[in-house]
């Protein structure tokens, strides 16, 4: 038989080292069932009712070796809490275990089986408390190790078992989540069946005592973070996935989308300049004049989706170009646009105005920048212009587009690179132009500011990191 002295200091051991052990539990099943009513999601819910099972897993432990080791309460509460520590630790299999099949399945179990587990639960848990029954008096083996090592053998084979099934369908995986759920759940299994092990011995060989210390209660601590941390990396990780998904699906129906709708506007179009000719009412006119303005708002607004998918599909591609080629493709696209050409162009351009970026991108950001100048102006300045500057500070290129136009207001310039933004009830495009430049800037990183002041002009800087050229480059 073994020293009651030394095998109440044993147990002490283990269950008061472990004690932290109930905090973290609770502490994940919350965390859990945070992502479970964000999210909806069958096996977060059963993963959190898991938690909140060892966390009671270890309250009844430590009441059970309460009652062990205080003679005067009896063997009564005693096998009560054995018998409740033990529905506690199996329920945490359990739920575990369903939460995986879920998770890995896409389906629950059926309430027939559901019940069968429940029942089996209770009947192990009642079988485990009654081996009180053939202890001697004193004695320790049948009332707290068998029970001990019947749950911690459970535990071992099924959290073997749910390691390696993640482990299946994750093998070619680069998540990291998952990877780290399977071999936290494979480390602590075969730590529990080295419990159950060391109890196996303990039964058997009488001068036997599995040396446990606090030692194993850190790694079995650390260990079980790995497994919470595992399952909340998992589940960003699958939301992640998931948003990136929809984001493609949204772009490509964005993009067919305009697409399919541009044709039959740049048809209608085509009928409207013909009505103009062949309609001589001065108020049919009007009314096809106004369907004109109608309907080209309409296809620059699908232009300006079409940029949008065609910006975020794009790789970056860098090279080395001047500037002046792409002011000059940008005006070329832009001179036609109405007022361009009552507007002054300032820019000095030399051959040293040289930069290394991605040229589409930019000429993407300054396209925009430059069209917008030229949509704004203000028809009532005599010298209306758009002035563009190029500078070079240290390895970083500095290039800035500014007008005497009808400017921003203060209240309006923090919001102007918002999607679908508009700063004044006078904009005819959809307010994708600025946010496109944001977007198209955080490709090459790169940023843009804007000085602003209502009815004298802006001025917006692009700034582009590590762009700079050397002339003997």
């Amino acid at each position: 038989m073994i020293d009651q002295s030394l095998f109440k200091q044993y147990f002490e051991n283990i269950l008061v080292s472990y004690s932290g052990q109930a905090l973290w539990g609770i502490g994940l099943a919350l965390i859990l069932w945070y992502f479970f009513n964000l999210y909806q999601r069958k096996h977060l819910q059963l993963w959190s009712y898991s938690w909140v099972a060892f966390a009671s897993f270890v309250l009844f432990s430590l009441l059970t070796l309460f009652c062990a080791k205080n003679e005067n309460i009896g063997p009564f509460w005693q096998n009560i809490f054995t018998f409740l520590f033990q529905i506690a630790g199996l329920m945490h299999v359990v739920w575990l275990l369903q939460g995986t099949y879920h998770l890995i399945q896409k389906k629950s179990l059926s309430l027939k089986q559901e019940y069968i587990l429940y029942v089996l639960v209770i009947f192990i848990a009642l079988i485990s408390s009654l081996f009180y029954l053939l202890e001697e008096e004193g004695g320790y083996i049948f009332s707290l190790i068998v029970p001990f090592t019947i749950k911690s053998l459970i535990v071992g084979i099924a959290f073997i078992f749910a390691g390696v099934q993640i482990m299946r369908i994750g093998r070619r995986d680069s998540a990291v989540g998952k990877k780290l759920l399977w071999i936290s759940f494979l480390l602590y299994g075969f730590e529990n069946l080295n419990y159950a092990l060391g109890g196996a011995y303990m039964i058997f060989e009488e001068n036997f005592i599995l040396e446990v210390n606090t030692t194993l209660g850190v790694l079995d601590f650390l260990l079980l973070s790995f497994i919470g941390i595992g399952m909340i990396i998992w589940l960003l990780e699958e939301e992640r996935s998931a948003l990136e998904k929809t984001n493609r699906e949204l772009d490509s129906f964005l993009y067919s989308t305009s697409h399919d709708l541009r044709a039959p506007v740049a048809s209608l179009l085509g009928l409207i300049n013909i009505a103009k000719h062949d309609i001589k009412e001065e108020s049919g006119q009007q009314y096809v004049k106004m369907m004109e303005e109608r309907v080209k708002k309409l296809d620059h607004i699908f232009g300006d989706i079409l940029n949008y998918s065609r910006n975020i599909k794009t790789e970056i591609n860098l090279k080395t170009f001047r500037l002046g080629e792409m002011v000059e493709d940008i005006i070329t696209d832009v001179k036609f646009n109405q007022g361009a050409d009552s507007i002054r162009l300032d820019y000095d351009e030399q051959i040293h105005h040289t930069l290394r970026t991605d040229y589409y991108q930019l000429k993407v950001v300054l396209g925009n920048l430059i069209s917008n100048a030229v949509k704004y102006h203000d028809a009532k300045k005599p010298d209306q212009f758009i002035a563009i500057r190029f500078e070079k500070v240290d390895r970083d290129v500095h290039i800035s587009v500014e007008d005497n136009g009808i400017g921003i207001a203060a209240e309006s310039q923090h919001k102007v690179f918002d999607m679908f933004y508009r700063a004044t009830s006078e904009a005819e495009g959809s307010g994708l132009g600025l946010f496109i430049v944001q977007q198209a800037l955080e490709k090459i990183s790169a940023r843009i500011t804007l000085v602003s002041e209502l009815g004298k002009g802006s001025i917006f800087k692009v700034i582009i990191e590590n762009a700079g050229v050397k002339l003997d480059d």
